[in-house]
């Protein structure tokens, strides 16, 4: 019962909505509002340098986490 993970084919398949390349699990930051995923580099490179995150869709402060 229940999903396993297999590091050759993980069964964790979306793109990241900022580059729309795949994200693999170890990469993942999820808006916790209204459940996108985006790479963590990418979320960082959109947050550029503010001492905050922002969700790129819903733009709630706060919100992103692994």
């Amino acid at each position: 019962m229940g999903s396993t993970y297999s590091h050759n084919h993980p069964l964790h398949k979306t793109e990241c909505l900022i580059c729309w390349e795949p994200i693999h699990l170890i990469d993942v930051v999820q808006c916790t509002r209204c459940n996108i995923e985006l790479h963590a580099y990418c979320e960082e490179i959109y947050r550029g340098g503010k001492g905050y995150c922002k969700c790129p869709h819903c733009q709630q402060i706060g919100t992103l986490g692994n």
